[in-house]
């Protein structure tokens, strides 16, 4: 039997492969749970095509609040952070802690996301905040590390294997990380 994972999934491009490739070894419940995103019509894009890797490949789908109210809270002060500075660890932070409460609801002892596929974010720096996390209400959080090693490929690939297999797909692939402070940044670099 196997062990159940909890998948806290920011969009189906980064999500494409690494269910494909983990549904193997868990029994995987996505969780989307993604406050940041702005506007809201590109939160429900996002979890459009979620919804249907979920249906793909038979995966519960537990769908949390869009609280981008609560988001901004806890990012105030850090609108002009740039991508990848302080805004973003309190948005890893806060993804990850839900989705550990949702674990622990769940009663269910492994938790990990999809967030560190992307070469746009910092592995390592979400995996130490998953561990943190995962350490202080007593369950486990599977690094990417961990992820690369049990796939026995290098993120670099893996994220090429999730976008090709997204674009066969036809997933919603989105355009900056998700958040309106990242949009600006994407438009300028236009």
């Amino acid at each position: 039997m196997k062990e159940k994972l909890i998948l806290h999934i920011c969009c189906a491009v980064c999500g494409a492969y690494l269910v494909e490739a983990l549904k193997d070894k868990f029994e995987i419940v996505l969780y989307y749970y993604n406050p940041n995103i702005w506007p809201e019509e590109e939160f429900k894009k996002r979890l459009e095509a979620v919804k249907s890797l979920a249906q793909k490949c038979n995966l519960e789908l537990i769908v949390g609040e869009y609280e981008n109210d609560l988001w901004l809270k806890k990012v105030k002060g850090y609108e002009s952070e740039p991508e990848g500075g302080k805004r973003c660890l309190i948005c890893f932070e806060m993804r990850l802690k839900k989705s550990a409460e949702l674990s622990q609801q769940k009663n269910i002892k492994i938790f990990t996301t999809t967030l560190g596929i992307s070469p746009y974010k910092a592995d390592k720096t979400i995996d130490q905040i998953g561990e943190k996390i995962a350490q202080e209400m007593g369950l486990k959080f599977f690094t990417f590390s961990e992820i690369e090693k049990e796939l026995g490929e290098e993120k670099q690939i893996l994220w090429q294997k999730t976008r090709k297999l997204a674009k066969e797909l036809n997933f919603y692939h989105q355009k900056y990380c998700g958040c309106q402070f990242s949009l600006r940044g994407a438009e300028k670099n236009k």
